[in-house]
């Protein structure tokens, strides 16, 4: 599968991040910009390292997207890590994993801490959770990508306090721009409502 301009700048700007020895970082993609493709080039490209490589994610169909996209673009399968179904004893190279399930002690502790050479956040925006900081303080000495769609300010000042970098930002504007989404277009409906029998008040301040 061949990568958009901005897919191989991103996939290429977060190898450069965890080259240089940042190993925590973050890639910014608006929805419809193909986040999960690029990671699964991510993976790819670690794979053939000889890494192991865990994808964090709090929904079953995120994960399910995650292994359907993954072998879809590099032909690459995983083994699965959530409910009764477990990645133990498997020879894959690629987990993904529930956060619910994961971060449960009784879990964890299947795996040594140096299991994993890298992990992938999908919505990332969650990461500073109780449950994903878990996982990811027993996995400490992993690399470590968190992917989300474009984040307030506010997420991305929170998403500081773990990620040490932003490693490739894709602003919606340039992507429409680009032609890589539709613009966005506003429809308004007119409304006819009688509002003489609500009744009202005023509030003092």
């Amino acid at each position: 599968m061949k990568l958009r301009p901005y897919q191989q700048e991103a996939k290429d700007a977060i190898q450069n991040e965890w080259q240089k020895g940042i190993n925590n970082t973050l890639l910014v993609l608006p929805t419809g910009c193909g986040k999960t493709i690029v990671f699964s080039k991510v993976i790819e490209e670690c794979v053939r390292r000889g890494e192991r490589v865990l994808v964090l994610a709090h929904r079953g169909e995120l994960l399910d997207q995650a292994a359907d996209k993954l072998e879809e673009s590099t032909g690459l399968k995983c083994a699965t890590e959530k409910a009764e179904q477990t990645s133990i004893g498997s020879w894959y190279r690629v987990v993904v994993g529930s956060v619910q399930s994961l971060m449960r002690e009784s879990r964890l502790s299947q795996f040594s801490k140096n299991h994993f050479d890298t992990i992938i956040i999908d919505e990332a925006h969650h990461s500073v959770s109780d449950s994903y900081q878990r996982i990811l303080q027993y996995f400490n000495g992993s690399k470590t990508l968190g992917v989300t769609a474009t984040p307030d300010r506010s997420d991305l000042r929170n998403l500081g306090a773990y990620f040490e970098s932003l490693a490739y930002e894709y602003t919606l504007p340039k992507a429409i721009k680009e032609g890589f989404l539709s613009p966005i277009k506003a429809l308004t409906l007119p409304l006819k409502l009688d509002l003489s029998g609500v009744g009202w008040r005023l509030q003092k301040q």
